[in-house]
């Protein structure tokens, strides 16, 4: 049995009109991922960089994802390699670490 997606909600625009800096740590570029950039994108009007940073962020001692392994870690700068550059507005520079 195939995995069914949960229904998606739309969240109420809000301008983040001072926002010039975005950051998402431990992207893994499943959808929430992509939603969560598109959304910034969207409603950030300031907005001047994104930073794209697939490495996990958590403590060694509580680290939930051992095996986030390098191979991991390319998959998902190559999804937003992929993703992302196409919502980019102009001026807005996307960097992937």
């Amino acid at each position: 049995m195939g995995r069914r997606r949960k229904a998606t909600y739309s969240a109420a625009a809000h301008h983040h009109d001072h926002l010039n800096l975005f950051q998402i740590l431990g992207y893994y570029g499943g959808i929430g991922d992509v939603e969560l950039a598109a959304y910034m994108l969207q409603n950030a009007n300031a907005l001047e960089k994104i930073v794209i940073d697939p490495r996990t962020q958590l403590d060694k001692a509580i680290k939930a994802t051992k095996d986030f392994s390098e191979n991991n870690e390319e998959a998902a700068r190559s999804s937003a390699r992929l993703r992302l550059p196409p919502l980019l507005p102009q001026g807005v520079e996307l960097v992937i670490l």
